[in-house]
C-alpha cells in the first residue's frame, strides 16, 4: 500500500447537467438521476500542508473538472453551455473532498502514461501469434497498411487491443508519425517469432481491423 500525496475530489452530475446531457439529439442512453449519481468521477488534486476545506481547493481545478464532465458524455465542445461560470458549476455539480488516498497496488501502472509504457512494453516483446517472449535481437515485426488511417489516430503512439475472437486478443503498436523504428508505410505493426506466426497474424488482422472499423461506425461515440 503507497501513500499518494493527493486530495481527492468526488464529482457527481446534478440536475441541470442530467437536462443538458439529455437534450442532445444523439443521447444514448438516458441519463437518468440514479445512473448521474452512480456514476461518481474521482478527481485528484495537489496536496497541500496543512488540511484544506473544499473551497480550499476548488477554485483552482473547477473549470478542468467542468470541462472534463462534459468530454465524458459528449466530445463535441459546440455542444457544451458557454459560457460556463463557477455558480453554473455549483448548481451543475456536487463536490467532496477527500483528504488522504492511498494506492493499494502500487505495483501496477496508475497512469494513462504508465499503462501505455506497460503495454508498449509487452506488445515489443510477445508473440502476437503463439504468445511467447521474444528477446531482444530475435523474431520481426509484421507490419500493415490501413486504406483509412487516420482511424487508429486515438491510438497512435499507443497499444490497440484488437480482439480476434472470444478468447484472443491481440496487442497492436500504432506507431507515431516521428517513429522511424518501423517501416513509414506501416500503419499498425505486430510482434511475431517467426514467419510461421506472420502467417497467422496476417490472416487474422485485416479481418480484426474491418469488424472494429464497422463497430466504430456502428456505435459512434456519444
Amino acid at each position: 500500500m503507497s501513500y499518494l500525496y493527493r486530495h481527492a475530489l468526488f464529482v457527481s452530475r446534478k440536475q441541470p447537467y442530467i437536462d443538458w446531457a439529455n437534450s442532445l439529439e444523439a443521447a444514448a442512453p438516458v441519463l437518468d438521476e440514479p445512473l448521474a449519481r452512480k456514476e461518481r468521477t474521482v478527481f485528484l488534486a495537489f496536496e497541500s500542508d496543512i488540511e484544506p476545506a473544499l473551497e480550499d481547493v476548488l477554485p483552482d481545478y473547477w473549470e478542468d473538472i467542468f470541462e472534463a464532465e462534459l468530454a465524458a458524455w459528449d466530445d463535441d465542445e459546440q455542444h457544451w453551455p458557454s459560457p460556463r461560470t463557477r455558480e453554473m458549476f455549483d448548481a451543475w455539480f456536487d463536490v467532496e473532498l477527500c483528504h488522504a488516498v492511498y494506492d493499494l497496488d502500487p505495483g501496477d501502472p496508475l497512469t494513462q502514461r504508465e499503462v501505455d509504457a506497460h503495454d508498449i512494453a509487452e506488445a515489443l516483446t510477445t508473440c502476437a501469434s503463439c504468445g511467447i517472449t521474444v528477446e531482444e535481437g530475435e523474431g520481426r515485426f509484421a507490419g500493415f497498411r490501413v486504406a483509412e488511417p487516420e482511424r487508429l489516430a486515438p491510438w497512435q503512439g499507443r497499444v490497440l487491443p484488437l480482439t480476434i475472437d472470444e478468447e484472443r486478443m491481440i496487442l497492436c503498436l500504432v506507431p507515431s508519425d516521428d517513429d522511424d523504428e518501423f517501416d513509414a508505410e506501416d500503419d499498425l505493426v505486430v510482434r511475431v517469432c517467426s514467419s510461421g506466426c506472420e502467417k497467422g497474424v496476417r490472416k487474422v488482422v485485416p479481418k480484426a481491423l474491418r469488424r472494429l472499423f464497422d463497430r466504430m461506425v456502428a456505435e459512434p461515440t456519444p
